[in-house]
C-alpha cells in the first residue's frame, strides 16, 4: 500500500495561503512562520514594513 505523504515545499504558494494582515499582501508559509506572531500570523510584509521593523519585532501588534 502506497503512502500519500505530502512534502512541505516552503517556496511553495496557494490561493489559500497566508496573507498580510496590514496589507493583504500573499505571503509563503515560510515567511509566516519566521517572521509572523507565535501563530504564524504576519501583521507586516515587506510590501508595507521595513525589514528593520520585522526583526525586530516593530511590526507586531502589542498586547
Amino acid at each position: 500500500m502506497k503512502s500519500t505523504q505530502h512534502d512541505w515545499k516552503p517556496m511553495e504558494s496557494s490561493t489559500a495561503g497566508a496573507r498580510c494582515r496590514n496589507c493583504g499582501t500573499h505571503v509563503t508559509q515560510q515567511f509566516a512562520r519566521v517572521f509572523g506572531d507565535n501563530g504564524d500570523v504576519v501583521h507586516g510584509c515587506p510590501s508595507c514594513t521595513t525589514y528593520r521593523e520585522m526583526q525586530s519585532g516593530g511590526h507586531l501588534p502589542r498586547e
